[in-house]
């Protein structure tokens, strides 16, 4: 998979997960849940993938030890037992292949020795978006959908880079469109996108950052509310 491939299906994987993020601003959520629950499971599942990731290796030679030593142990029953065992065990290593190709598609360079960190700083850019301020967290989260993906998107559809200025106006005009259509007033649309958009440019980790910057603007500058259902 080349390198324009890989991202394209990181950032599809990026808009799909913020998607759920947006899901409580437009469904109810099921009576044993609320919308700080949900995310807070969000980000335990983010925290629990970011641990996988950082401690594989780690997890790969145990699993190929428990491989060993269950090699000798279905020896030790003979060729009857074998057979079962070892449909189990090919069933595990393809399950295991499947994760590590996926994991490899999904990760930046820095995230092979750091962990799976995009998500779960989105994770908990989002959360603390929702504690700052609920009723706007759906500004932060649709920021964190469409700029990111979509200044990387259009850069690398259009000018084969990860990063560009190029893609970085048109995320500005996208989110200011969806700023529009929510409600917002020309002068909050602009500066909303403007500011949201600089810190998705400059900033070390943007999805962190993005969300937050976004909710707090929002809130504001008064945008019309948009809370969970």
């Amino acid at each position: 998979m080349s390198f324009v491939e890989r991202e394209l299906y990181r950032k599809l994987v990026h808009l799909a997960l913020s998607f759920l993020l947006l899901y409580p601003f437009f469904f109810p959520l099921p009576s044993f849940l609320n919308v700080y629950i949900y995310y807070s499971l969000g980000l335990l599942a983010a925290a629990l993938l970011n641990s996988i990731v950082v401690k594989r290796f780690k997890l790969k030679t145990e699993l190929e030890d428990f491989s060993r030593e269950l090699h000798r142990f279905i020896d030790s029953f003979g060729e009857r037992v074998r057979t079962p065992f070892t449909v189990l065990e090919e069933a595990i290593d393809e399950f295991h292949s499947f994760i590590e190709k996926q994991l490899s598609l999904l990760e930046r360079d820095y995230e092979k020795r750091e962990g799976y960190v995009g998500l779960l700083y989105g994770m908990i850019g989002a959360v603390v978006s929702l504690l700052i301020d609920p009723c706007h967290t759906f500004y932060g989260v649709v920021a964190l959908a469409a700029v990111d993906a979509v200044a990387s998107i259009s850069s690398l559809l259009l000018w084969r880079k990860g990063k560009t200025l190029g893609g970085e106006v048109i995320a500005l005009l996208v989110y200011l469109s969806l700023l529009l259509l929510c409600g917002g007033s020309v002068m909050q649309a602009v500066v909303t996108s403007v500011i949201v958009t600089v810190t998705e440019f400059i900033s070390p980790e943007d999805n962190l950052t993005v969300p937050v910057v976004a909710t707090v603007i929002t809130a504001a500058l008064s945008l019309p509310s948009r809370c969970p259902v």
